[in-house]
């Protein structure tokens, strides 16, 4: 079967109005439709790159318990006011900050004068469609070398008019910095693999490679596992160049040593308070409630409970497989694509390199889980659409010829490429009109990601409280990245604070209250406020939607922070009061300040 585009594959016009309906949609995503960021690590990454503009190196405004206590442990400088981060990756934030030091008068958010969208978020936003800009860019590229110019363009407009790869490049999570470095990687594979198959030198393509590696660890840490997988990939897709994965390996094996030695010299330990990412691999708990405990133990590791959740979590991402995978057809269609022998070498070998990829994925993702499911900040499975999609496009073109393996009319050339993007474009299809007949109407007063965000409300808080008052939260996040202002996340522990509470103290950052959003008030379940990540606070949990009855859920008769300041505050039926969605709950009466 011959893959030899048409004469139309080539033409101009098709590229430029490809180029248009890109960039068109990229301005769409960024000033239309864009409702602010919704990545709780985008958000807190944000405003270490906020400090960074400031020239706070690393500091960070999120407070995490457990960091907070490796840093007393190693008797390391640790008051809130400007602690030093010990648990994000640094290159997203080093990417942004640049950005942010030019618009220094636009750092704090200002609803009055901004509106609902903090400017700086929409820098981000600029930052995500570039790279998904780029993603198509190198995704064609590669699929061009390895099959021809029609599967080529069946694969990136397939990309093209995926809604989810669209909300994930504007949502400000890792992932979407990951997304343009995975595909330059599969780029770099390939012309490695040609270059080897056609008998010259493959160096230079393997050290790019291995840069892009140590990119990829500095971004999010879970992508060990995406480096690990490229060593892998490198022994498998270049047989005659093997010794090349070394070259591969050396550099985020250099990367990850460097911020090694960084964490040790700030908290004495080398893996920082992102241990507990690597420790929830062993363990049935979610990392999160790890980051919670502000103390440095460890629960004992149970192979039957860690066997059992790596199968539950298997069962649940594979049921949920399309959604993860953004509903493209042509990257579905790679199932089929493995278990094809492709005539040319490297495209065989590739296959099964990408097959490496998706293991080392599927493990890392089983291990981890994925609590927040297809918007989860460890969800990976995004990073592997680009290259499945160039397989199952070529996958798809040869099972329709065989189908139809003689004519010239547009259906029996192009009509796969019909169904596959059509299928795709669905959710595009679906919500996108609707979305920007909202942003023309509403402009700036678009509504955020409610729930659990808004950050026009949080804002306030700033003008509530003393510049030198630490808050606590369930979103800290959110709070310390659209109210500019301290914020420690509430620990596991209702004892827990109480000395979280005297050490700010002594760090001259007393405590001014809690602020509760929907990320904790939000359950599916009533017994889950009692047995869920925040059961030692019900009082905080009940107290806002209760007062919708006048009713009242009392707290300690030792905890001073009673009073309520409604945030969010929603009518429930004609005779009753406001439900309190979003609350900030302090312990003395306060005024707004202009």
């Amino acid at each position: 079967m011959s893959l030899q585009p048409p004469s139309t594959a080539r033409n101009p016009l098709f590229r430029f109005a490809f180029y248009g309906l890109a960039i068109g949609l990229a301005l769409v995503h960024v000033f239309i439709t864009f409702r602010g960021l919704s990545s709780p690590a985008g958000m807190e990454q944000a405003q270490v790159a906020r400090e960074l503009a400031r020239g706070n190196v690393f500091q960070t405004k999120v407070i995490r318990p457990y960091a907070w206590a490796l840093l007393n442990e190693a008797r390391a400088p640790a008051s809130p006011a400007g602690m030093a981060d010990i648990t994000q990756p640094p290159l997203q934030p080093m990417l942004w900050a640049p950005a942010f030091r030019l618009l220094q008068d636009h750092l704090a958010y200002e609803p009055r004068s901004q509106g609902s969208i903090y400017l700086l978020d929409r820098v981000i936003a600029c930052y995500g469609v570039v790279g998904l800009l780029l993603t198509l860019l190198w995704t064609h590229g590669a699929a061009r070398v390895l099959f021809d110019e029609k599967v080529a363009a069946v694969a990136v407009l397939a990309l093209l008019v995926c809604e989810p790869l669209w909300d994930l490049a504007v949502s400000g999570s890792p992932v979407a910095t990951l997304l343009p470095l995975v595909a330059v990687a599969f780029r770099l594979l390939v012309s490695a693999a040609v270059s080897s198959q056609e008998g010259k030198s493959s160096t230079l393509s393997l050290l790019l490679l291995g840069l892009v590696a140590a990119l990829l660890v500095l971004t999010h840490w879970l992508a060990v596992w995406l480096a690990l997988a490229l060593v892998l990939a490198t022994v498998v897709g270049l047989p005659q160049r093997r010794s090349g994965a070394l070259l591969v390996g050396i550099f985020p094996a250099l990367a990850l040593a460097g911020w090694g030695w960084w964490l040790q010299q700030r908290c004495g330990d080398p893996l920082g308070a992102a241990k507990t990412l690597f420790q929830a691999h062993l363990l049935s708990l979610d990392g999160s409630l790890l980051q919670r405990q502000f103390a440095l133990t460890m629960p004992p590791v149970q192979v039957a409970d860690l066997l059992r959740k790596l199968l539950q979590n298997w069962q649940s991402q594979l049921g949920s497989l399309p959604t993860y995978l953004g509903y493209v057809l042509p990257a579905m269609a790679f199932v089929a694509a493995l278990m094809h022998r492709f005539r040319r070498t490297e495209a065989a070998t590739l296959r099964l390199s990408l097959g490496v990829l998706c293991l080392c994925v599927a493990l890392a993702m089983g291990f981890v889980g994925l609590p927040g499911e297809q918007r989860d900040d460890n969800a990976f499975y995004p990073l592997l659409i680009p290259g499945l999609s160039i397989y199952g496009s070529a996958m798809l073109a040869i099972l329709w010829a065989r189908l139809y393996p003689t004519g010239q009319g547009l259906w029996t050339r192009w009509g796969y490429a019909f169904l596959a993007l059509g299928l795709t474009a669905l959710p595009l299809l679906n919500v996108l009109p609707a979305q920007v007949k909202l942003g023309l109407t509403l402009r700036n007063r678009i509504y955020p990601h409610w729930p659990p965000y808004v950050p026009d409300r949080v804002s306030l808080v700033r003008r509530l409280i003393e510049p030198n008052e630490l808050l606590f939260s369930d979103a800290p996040w959110f709070v310390a990245w659209y109210a500019d202002t301290p914020t420690a996340w509430i620990p596991v522990k209702r004892d827990d604070f109480t000395r979280m509470e005297s050490l700010a103290k002594e760090a001259g950052t007393p405590v001014a209250g809690f602020i509760m959003t929907p990320v904790s008030t939000q359950v599916t379940h009533l017994h889950e406020v009692f047995t869920g990540p925040y059961s030692e606070w019900p009082d905080l949990l009940f107290r806002g939607p209760l007062m919708a009855f006048d009713r009242d859920f009392p707290a300690r008769v030792d905890f001073e922070y009673k009073i309520p300041v409604a945030l969010v505050a929603i009518p429930v039926g004609p005779r009753e009061s406001l439900s309190l969605q979003m609350t900030f709950y302090t312990n003395r009466a306060r005024t707004l300040r202009d």
